[in-house]
């Protein structure tokens, strides 16, 4: 394992693969080379088996007519001999290259002897058409016994090396069934240390995820598809973290948002009645013109004033606490934009310069009212964001290779800083001045469009203005 490390490029589980792959491939293709090397051997053994078989049988053909000429002087029979002995001398000299140059001394020797008896057997012939008198049959009948003995010699030797080389061909494929079989066994062991055993680790490790133990896994292999496999569950248990705070934070705001309720229920009949007593205070001192009733009417107005105040920030707090049941209906959003931003022309002052570029033909589901409310508290937001003199862009459009709508505000008022713009949508939290906001507006709107199945998202830079982006699917939400 440690000397694997030094390879770079077996720092990769397909890469050992390949390798081992390569490897085998290798070693067969090499031993397929060996046995068609051997077999191309053979062939020629076998080929040579057959011309030493052919020279066998024709020196036999040469002896016999030899021995009919000899006896009954049939001139027939000395020209077969004649033919036969050419016939033997030609299966020596066109022979295949190689043939039987492993009996080099045994061919030269025969061929020589053939050389020698074709010219005893015509100085015989000639001592018989002249003289009728047998001048060398004794040592032609002798040359003839070598001749024999020398194919048959030969003939032994080709078949004796052909059962050596099958021999060699069988021990080799032993050999490489053997080597192949080490291969395989190295192969899988290696494979089982550096694949397997980090593969186990891993289960090992997810095991103890599950049963709710965090351990460190800095170690657990050096294959680059085992690191990343390990990058990835440790990506996916800081996901599940994050995620898991997240729903320890939703489960405390669903409480607060629980008591919220409660004591705004609460809070709403009093402020009601000193909103109704402080109208009437009012229309009392008014109507009373007692000296310096100024000062009293100033006070009852403010106190109704911020009554008023706190029963808008309990709406809130209700409309922020009650969940209520979604009602989405077919909506064609230029219709829909237009009707929203009518609702709120009122807080852009005369210094607020509102464009809106809508596409036409866009049709999505939502809940009407709902939706009306998340635009409106963005609206509101940038125009007080202008502080009464600004542009305020409204652009929205259908992605219909996303699915979705787009809805963009765009102001250039003086934007939100890096701290507060990862907060902005967090309950509670605003940027405004004391007694100017709740903090709830944006995360109303959140949550309206999260349960619309969308996301709304912002860019801001301080000093230049900022964007608020809501994407919202065309089809209904389940």
């Amino acid at each position: 394992m440690q000397s694997m490390k030094n390879w770079p490029f077996l720092n990769s589980l397909a890469r050992r693969i390949q390798l081992g792959y390569c490897l085998m491939v290798t070693l067969v293709a090499l031993i397929m080379l060996l046995v068609a090397l051997g077999l191309a051997d053979i062939r020629r053994r076998v080929s040579a088996l057959e011309t030493v078989s052919a020279l066998n049988d024709t020196v036999l053909e040469i002896r016999r007519y030899e021995k009919n000429w000899l006896l009954y002087r049939q001139e027939q029979d000395f020209y077969e001999n004649r033919m036969q002995l050419e016939k033997a001398l030609a299966l020596l000299l066109e022979k295949e290259e190689g043939t039987i140059a492993a009996l080099p001394q045994t061919e030269e020797e025969l061929k020589q002897g053939l050389l020698h008896y074709r010219q005893l057997m015509d100085t015989e012939f000639i001592f018989f058409q002249t003289v009728q008198h047998h001048a060398d049959v004794e040592k032609i009948r002798s040359v003839g016994k070598v001749l024999v003995k020398l194919a048959e010699v030969m003939n032994q030797s080709i078949r004796r090396s052909i059962d050596e080389k099958l021999a060699h061909l069988k021990f080799a494929g032993a050999f490489f069934v053997i080597v192949v079989a080490g291969l395989a066994l190295f192969l899988g062991r290696q494979m089982s240390t550096l694949v397997v055993k980090p593969l186990q680790r891993i289960v090992a490790y997810t095991q103890s995820i599950a049963q709710g133990r965090f351990i460190d896994q800095e170690n657990v292999a050096d294959l680059t598809e085992i690191r990343a496999v390990t990058q990835a569950i440790r990506s996916m248990l800081e996901v599940l973290d994050k995620r898991e705070k997240q729903l320890i934070q939703s489960e405390k705001l669903a409480a607060v948002g629980t008591l919220v309720a409660g004591v705004a229920h609460e809070l709403n009949n009093p402020l009601s009645n000193a909103s109704t007593s402080a109208q009437i205070l009012l229309e009392e001192l008014q109507e009373a013109h007692l000296p310096d009733s100024d000062f009293l009417v100033e006070m009852a107005a403010q106190i109704d004033e911020e009554t008023d105040r706190a029963r808008n920030i309990i709406r809130s707090l209700l409309e922020f606490a009650h969940d209520r049941e979604m009602r989405p209906i077919e909506l064609d959003l230029e219709q829909f934009i237009g009707q929203t931003v009518k609702l709120v022309s009122s807080d852009f002052s005369a210094g607020i310069e509102f464009t809106a570029d809508i596409s036409p033909n866009g049709v999505f589901y939502a809940d009407k009212q709902q939706l009306q409310q998340a635009l409106i508290n963005i609206l509101r937001n940038a125009a007080q964001a202008l502080e009464g003199k600004g542009k305020i862009c409204l652009k929205a459009g259908v992605e219909p290779r996303n699915e979705q709508v787009l809805i963009e505000v765009i102001d250039n008022g003086p934007g939100i800083r890096a701290v507060d713009l990862e907060r902005i949508f967090d309950p509670f939290y605003t940027t405004k001045d004391v007694g100017k906001g709740s903090g709830l507006g944006l995360a109303v709107t959140r949550e309206i469009i999260a349960k619309h199945g969308g996301k709304i998202t912002a860019e801001s830079e301080e000093g230049h203005g900022a964007t608020f982006f809501i994407r919202l699917p065309l089809k209904k939400t389940e």
